[in-house]
């Protein structure tokens, strides 16, 4: 499902990467990957973000405080990749990730649309193919204890 959807964002953010922002197609296609990227990060690592805040942050209710967290999480984590992974200066690099960040929301909100059961289905993909957000917890808690 991942993947599918940053088909997608390549389609539509890569034209407006080079149109609207002056970038190359090579370096287009590195700030979509460090989009990608970072989203695996955020929300495949364990940063304590709660499965509520983030079905709130992918539905079309507005963003509570967990949610708005997360999207600075993302922000914070996608600008360091577009400087390091896609050579961007910074200036340049915030630009971009204030075009891609509400891009990757919409469009992962589309294909999750607030529904749980997709959400974790999406997590479970993004934390090294946990059946669901149960297991990948699991697995997490696991490791802090020597179990698995």
């Amino acid at each position: 499902m991942f993947d599918q959807i940053i088909e997608n964002l390549k389609k539509d953010a890569a034209p407006q990467l080079i149109s609207k922002l002056g970038l190359d197609s090579g370096q287009a296609d590195k700030s979509i990957s460090a989009a990608a990227d970072s989203v695996k990060e955020v929300l495949g690592g364990n940063h304590g973000f709660g499965l509520a805040d983030i079905t709130n942050l992918f539905s079309t209710a507005k963003n509570n405080s967990g949610a708005d967290a997360i999207v600075s999480k993302l922000g914070t984590v996608l600008h360091g990749k577009l400087t390091g992974q896609a050579g961007l200066e910074s200036g340049l690099a915030g630009r971009v990730k204030e075009l891609l960040l509400p891009m990757v929301t919409e469009y992962v909100t589309k294909h999750v649309g607030g529904d749980a059961g997709k959400l974790t289905s999406l997590l479970g993909g993004l934390s090294g193919g946990a059946a669901n957000l149960g297991d990948a917890a699991k697995s997490l808690i696991g490791g802090l204890f020597g179990k698995k």
